[in-house]
């Protein structure tokens, strides 16, 4: 029941052991976290929140690929900063809230053990801003993706991409920049961003479809299809006539 500012002041906060968080926000705490580095120990996940969070201007690196970076089951807000690293940049844990307005977020090492992300949700995800890398280009069958949703347990989570650079560098054919398990099918809402890989309609918004924009990225645009012939969609009955 803690309301905390931990300002690292332009220091560096580092953890030379194991199999604990570097940052801990207990359960019920509050705590904003800014200004500062704050690297990972050799397991375990970097910070770890259990309450509510805000991280201002922080350069947080996983000190392992075993574990998240961040793992997050509290409420959490982002609006700045340079994160990288990590199985996962970014885990959101069932019921766990997630709200990104800025900063940079790099995963470095895909994985063969299973689906990986910068982001991998099974919360509640919005995305207003930012950037996001998949950087590993050799991701081991391409199971790195940039925007991961998959559901464990009963709720349905929910991943609303309003803006943000979203790149996935790996080259196979399974690398998405978005992505979400059969399991949550719906769950995600594209209604703007940028990214270097298609968008599938499954995941675009109400009212939206995907689009390819003139400098070669991709995207979604207002609109809805109106006819269509075996797999492909269009726009206007002339077109498709």
């Amino acid at each position: 029941n803690k309301n905390i500012t931990l300002d690292l002041g332009g220091k560096t906060l580092t953890n030379t052991g194991a199999g604990k968080a570097t940052i801990t926000i207990t359960k019920g705490a509050t705590a904003t976290v800014k200004n500062g580095s704050v690297v990972g120990g050799t397991s375990y996940y970097n910070i770890q929140n259990n309450g509510t969070a805000t991280f201002e201007g922080l350069t947080a690196t996983a000190g392992n690929d075993g574990s998240s970076m961040i793992d997050n089951y509290g409420t959490l807000t982002i609006t700045s900063g340079e994160y990288t690293g990590g199985l996962d940049t970014i885990k959101n844990e069932p019921n766990a809230k997630l709200t990104v307005d800025g900063g940079t977020f790099t995963l470095t090492k895909g994985t063969s053990d299973g689906f990986t992300g910068v982001i991998f949700n099974y919360g509640d995800l919005t995305v207003n801003n930012g950037t996001f890398i998949q950087s590993d280009k050799s991701a081991p069958y391409g199971q790195a993706q940039v925007i991961h949703t998959d559901k464990s347990g009963s709720n349905l989570p929910s991943t609303v991409i309003k803006g943000g650079v979203f790149k996935n560098l790996c080259t196979r054919d399974t690398a998405f920049t978005v992505r979400a398990t059969n399991a949550a099918a719906g769950a995600t809402k594209v209604s703007g961003g940028t990214f270097n890989k298609s968008i599938s309609e499954d995941y675009c918004a109400d009212g939206f479809i995907p689009t390819k924009k003139a400098d070669g990225t991709y995207g979604v645009k207002e609109g809805k299809y109106v006819a269509s012939i075996g797999s492909k969609n269009y726009e206007t009955l002339a077109d498709a006539i």
